[in-house]
């Protein structure tokens, strides 16, 4: 219990600042203090040269987009992936503000150390040029230059996890320089599902909300006849709002693929007990049944629960 509620200490914190990706750490037990007190600075970036004259003046000349790619998705870390998040275009033809561009930013920062930062943004420019035209490629520079002033900005109040004095001081700056830097939209896109969470747990912890239940606890699950209004109220008491919200979508999805797999058992079964069809015939049935009723990335998974040819 005691490590549990540790656990949940340092996760809500580091939500609120913006480092989700800290909470796998922590959970693991890899987390360490950043300076004196167990100071943290969230939105530091990892080292580079920039800010540093003489090692600027000694970094090698900029390689080509194409190279800097080749470099990370051929023979670097990203081998094998495909980038995370997206630049999502509005109505209007211009770039709209969602976390999906913050995670795409992030996804190409941990390419840091294999190339430059300034690398970093020629490739940023030259795949969102591709994809999405000249005119939508700069708004997204645009926002990537504004992410990397508010990820290198000299914070004024730091977090030390051990005195809770220090956790609203640097939550309220840190909320009101990134809109002063982003803009109020790109912020609230960026930030305002671990601002709220962050909101919510000092409101827990102040005594304004009801307990959280133990983290050790089950999750609350959907029952057979059991109202979906009540479940969803019920989890949003217990967790919050956007994870009741993830529950649902959760358990929508889970029930898409339970009507599925039991309507591919059918077929299956039918497929078998049509005298008429050979061997081959029954697998292309059946092939075809899959591929129109499942996701590629699903097709293994089918194959193995009903034991496919």
């Amino acid at each position: 219990m005691q490590m549990r509620a540790v656990w949940a200490l340092g996760a809500a914190v580091a939500l609120a600042a913006g480092a989700w990706w800290w909470r796998g750490h922590v959970q693991q037990g890899e987390a360490t203090a950043g300076g004196p007190g167990g100071a943290f600075d969230w939105n530091r970036p990892a080292p580079t040269s920039a800010g540093h004259p003489a090692a600027s003046a000694q970094r090698s000349p900029l390689r080509s987009a194409a190279a800097v790619h080749d470099r990370l998705y051929r023979h670097g870390s990203f081998q094998g992936t495909q980038p995370d998040g997206d630049w999502i275009v509005g109505p209007d033809g211009h770039l709209k503000p969602d976390i999906a561009l913050r995670r795409r930013f992030e996804h190409y920062m941990l390419g840091q150390g294999e190339v430059t930062l300034d690398e970093l943004r020629l490739l940023v420019a030259d795949e969102s040029r591709r994809d999405r035209g000249d005119a939508v490629s700069a708004e997204v520079l645009e926002m990537w230059d504004k992410y990397m002033r508010l990820r290198n900005y000299a914070w004024k109040y730091q977090v030390v996890i051990a005195d809770r004095g220090t956790w609203m001081p640097a939550f309220d700056e840190q909320k009101t320089v990134r809109r002063q830097i982003l803009g109020p939209q790109w912020a609230e896109a960026f930030y305002r599902d671990e601002e709220d969470y962050f909101v919510d747990f000092m409101a827990r912890q102040e005594g304004r909300a009801e307990a959280p239940r133990d983290p050790g606890e089950p999750v609350i699950q959907a029952a057979p006849g059991k109202d979906a209004a009540a479940l969803f109220e019920e989890r949003k008491k217990a967790y919050g709002e956007a994870a009741a919200a993830r529950l649902a979508q959760a358990d929508a999805e889970w029930a898409d693929w339970e009507r599925r797999l039991a309507g591919a058992k059918r077929k299956w079964a039918e497929v078998q007990a049509d005298v008429g069809l050979t061997p081959p015939l029954r697998k292309a049935e059946m092939d075809r049944y899959v591929e129109a009723n499942f996701k590629r990335e699903e097709f293994l998974r089918v194959q193995s629960l009903l034991n496919l040819p």
